[in-house]
């Protein structure tokens, strides 16, 4: 108590430190999971790593908002029950719990997910075989026109490989999720203070490409089921804004060995059974699944363990395989 009394200043320090502490603690596996790779509890303290992350805008808040959000959903869905209504259908993140009753092929109202779909209900399955494209090789002027959208490591592929950053525009941000990529404002808009959504800037701009590599972060947080229905709204949203764009959704990059083998959540057998759901999303005609991990993966389907620094992320180096696949992977149609 005499520190109270003599030192308050110093002891409200702490006690600040030690809450920031335990916040930064249990968002590190999700919120802030991207600017946790490179922590060392040796020369930082564990809330630098939140204070890193406020300072690109990713708030702790974001993720209790989610969550307010979340029993929001779940009561009125009680509430529609009890009344007998329908509701129609929404994406929330919801836990693994909260939806193991539901089958895979269904989101929480019944609404078939399972690709031959849209969020509409409209049938997305594709042409016949005979109608599909094919891949073909390219050279970098089939960017000009591209759009890549994604988290930290569709920032890497912006800063490591010049051909695509001179070329092509980038929406990308460290933490960046599938559950926030439209709505959360991180684009500047030039000559204004005021940060700009992902769905506002594809309102203003014309793309011929677009590239969407997202889900790694969003490995920890709902299900299979939850997680594909989001990805459907997005590809619908972006369809709406960008009407005749190409749309490649990437598979999720894989992890190394060593990082599968060890985490419940960021896993090979996770990923790969999310990128199962996301190929049946391609129709073949107008939006098109490929998937990078052919080009840094080793004979048994993990990250090779020499091209990551972290277990998660490429090395500068090794974006070039990246670039090299999406050049040797694109549809040119007549």
């Amino acid at each position: 108590m005499k520190l109270v009394k003599y030192c308050p200043l110093l002891f409200l320090t702490a006690v600040v430190s030690i809450i920031l502490s335990c916040l930064t603690f249990a968002l590190k596996n999700d919120l802030y999971s991207d600017y946790a790779v490179d922590y060392d509890s040796a020369k930082t303290p564990l809330f630098a790593v939140m204070m890193k992350g406020m300072a690109d805008g990713v708030y702790p808040w974001d993720e209790f908002a989610d969550l307010s959000a979340v029993d929001q959903k779940i009561l009125a869905g009680k509430q529609a029950a009890d009344s007998g209504e329908t509701q129609p259908a929404e994406q929330v993140v919801v836990n693994e719990q909260e939806t193991d009753s539901q089958p895979e092929s269904s989101d929480v109202s019944g609404n078939d997910i399972s690709g031959n779909s849209d969020i509409s209900g409209n049938d997305i399955s594709g042409n016949s075989e005979e109608d599909k494209l094919e891949f073909c090789e390219v050279t970098d002027e089939y960017f000009d026109d591209a759009l890549f959208i994604g988290d930290s490591r569709t920032v890497g592929l912006s800063e490591y490989v010049d051909e695509l950053d001179t070329r092509a525009t980038f929406y990308s941000k460290v933490s960046l999720t599938i559950y926030t990529v439209l709505e959360k404002p991180f684009l500047k808009k030039e000559g204004s203070k005021v940060k700009m959504t992902v769905d506002e800037a594809l309102s203003e701009n014309e793309y011929g490409k677009i590239y969407i590599m997202l889900g790694l972060n969003e490995m920890g947080t709902g299900n299979l089921n939850m997680f594909i229905e989001k990805y459907t709204e997005v590809i619908n949203r972006i369809r709406e804004l960008q009407p005749d764009a190409i749309i490649y959704i990437q598979g999720i990059m894989h992890v190394t060995a060593d990082k599968s083998n060890t985490d419940k959540h960021f896993n090979n057998p996770n990923i790969n059974e999310r990128n199962e759901a996301l190929s049946q999303l391609a129709n073949g005609e107008d939006i098109f699944y490929i998937d990078m991990n052919e080009s840094v993966d080793d004979e048994d389907g993990n990250l090779l363990k020499e091209l990551s620094f972290d277990d998660v992320h490429l090395k500068a180096s090794a974006y070039e395989r990246w670039h090299q696949y999406l050049l040797q992977h694109a549809i040119v149609k007549d």
